[in-house]
């Protein structure tokens, strides 16, 4: 019996410290995520280069609940220095960049590129530090870095004539998440250039609110722009990222109630062995008038006693040992960052039914072998 009843503390503090673990780190990720990526975003629903743009700006200049926003465009380009070479994400933006994303707080050394029209600064650019990294770029202002664009058009082309080129050079290093390490910021101007774009150009706009009105503010430019545009919030760009942890979470979820059976299956044999010890002393209560109905419903209570004794001890249990975490960083995800835990009330009511109801479940069948 007492083993039974620790299997299933076990169990019950494994998955509730699991799922804790998850809820962190998926807050994490929704926190990192909130630095970089805006309260409402909006692209063109066809192609890539924003139509009307002076329109859509309008729009936005009128709405008493946009803070700031920004133009933006972004597209993949080949990178080159001192013989080495990458694919990365080319990220232009203008002077009101920062004004919407926090990025800059997030600069391991130097800083972001100047993106003012006032000066001639289209050779400034930001690395992510995955990217820097391997092309060992250093920060100065002398050490040129190539990015090569494919020109559109048919026909043969040339090495030559095949390809926009133009030189920037390192003014900082950030470090967000593996989405962005192979990120290059940019003024817009020279992304525009590379791309042949005219100066009037963007593939998406970014938004911060003044206040939390995101759904309101998201149907009110929805409205007032048409279907030409899709406006997403800052879950529906992160969209995909969110369910890939949902999943995960998910088969985490499956696999510890496979555990959680295989652990019930101490409490079954505890259940059927305790039938079989009391075999004559439950005769005797038959033979006395006691049912063999309510014999079978004291071996369930039995199953049900054990059950939430060790539910409560594994919750308690692993009440204890996410708090020691969250508050001493025991056990660390890296050299600088221990695995962030989220108290979380669902955590508590996924564990407490989950385990509850295979216990039940389990002690429903195995008083069920009462047979004289």
């Amino acid at each position: 019996m007492y083993t039974s009843l620790v299997a299933i503390a076990i169990a019950t503090c494994a998955m509730f410290v699991i799922l804790s673990v998850f809820s962190g780190l998926e807050g994490f990720n929704i926190k990192l995520f909130s630095d970089i990526n805006p309260d409402l975003k909006i692209l063109p629903v066809s192609g890539k280069n924003i139509r009307n743009l002076n329109k859509v700006e309008k729009v936005l200049s009128a709405n008493e609940n946009i803070e700031a926003y920004t133009k933006v465009i972004e597209e993949k380009v080949y990178v080159m220095y001192d013989d080495k070479d990458e694919i990365a994400f080319l990220k232009g933006v203008d002077e009101n960049f920062l004004k919407v994303v926090k990025i800059d707080t997030c600069f391991q050394v130097g800083k972001f590129p100047t993106t003012s029209q006032i000066k001639n600064i289209s050779k400034e650019a930001a690395f992510g530090n995955a990217l820097a990294y391997r092309l060992g770029i250093p920060l100065d202002s002398t050490s040129l870095v190539s990015l090569y664009m494919p020109k559109p058009g048919k026909g043969l082309l040339t090495i030559d004539n095949a390809f926009e080129k133009c030189n920037v050079y390192m003014t900082g290093v950030f470090a967000l998440n593996d989405q962005y390490e192979n990120y290059i910021f940019v003024p817009i101007s020279t992304a525009q250039k590379l791309l042949n774009l005219p100066i009037e150009s963007a593939f998406s706009i970014e938004i911060k609110l003044k206040n939390k009105h995101i759904a309101s503010t998201q149907l009110q430019i929805k409205s007032e722009l048409g279907d030409e545009y899709q406006v997403l919030t800052r879950q529906e760009q992160d969209a995909p990222f969110l369910k890939m942890m949902k999943i995960e979470q998910l088969f985490i979820y499956m696999i510890f109630i496979l555990v959680i059976i295989i652990a019930s299956f101490n409490l079954a044999g505890a259940i059927i062995i305790i039938i079989l010890d009391k075999k004559h002393q439950s005769k005797a209560l038959i033979s006395l008038g006691y049912s063999i109905k309510g014999l079978k419903s004291l071996f369930f209570t039995i199953g049900i006693i054990i059950t939430i004794s060790g539910v409560i001890l594994g919750i308690i249990l692993g009440t204890i040992l996410t708090w020691i975490q969250a508050n001493f960083g025991l056990v660390m995800a890296n050299s600088y960052m221990a695995f962030p835990i989220k108290f979380s009330i669902y955590n508590y009511l996924i564990v407490l039914s989950t385990v509850l109801f295979i216990g039940v479940l389990i002690s429903f069948f195995s008083s069920r072998k009462l047979n004289f």
